[in-house]
């Protein structure tokens, strides 16, 4: 079996749209998949409707990269991925729908 030349991987090559000025594109959050407190949207918060909130875990809405989305309060920097934030875009909306709904 032949050996690839001297500096020649098989492994994949970085992405394309890495930044390259040093700067980041739109909004920087502390990870990929987790919800965060820095990413409650207050204003969007006050219109959960009051009969869908439940008083031991509320409802929190939170914006990131892709839109807006509902995750209960435990959710929220919890280290772990938050399969709210990672839904399909219907689903994230229709359950932003359904809790801000009067």
């Amino acid at each position: 079996m032949a050996t690839a030349p001297k500096g020649v991987t098989a492994a994949r090559p970085k992405a394309k749209d890495e930044k390259k000025d040093g700067k980041a594109k739109g909004p920087v959050f502390p990870s990929e998949f987790g919800s965060h407190a820095g990413m409650i949207n207050a204003e969007l918060n006050e219109k959960v409707a009051a009969a869908k909130q439940d008083a031991t875990d509320p409802w929190q809405v939170l914006t990131d990269e892709r839109g807006n989305y509902a995750t209960r309060k435990s959710r929220i920097d919890t280290g772990m991925a938050d399969p709210n934030r990672f839904a399909e875009i219907t689903v994230r909306d229709n359950q932003l729908k359904d809790l801000t709904a009067a």
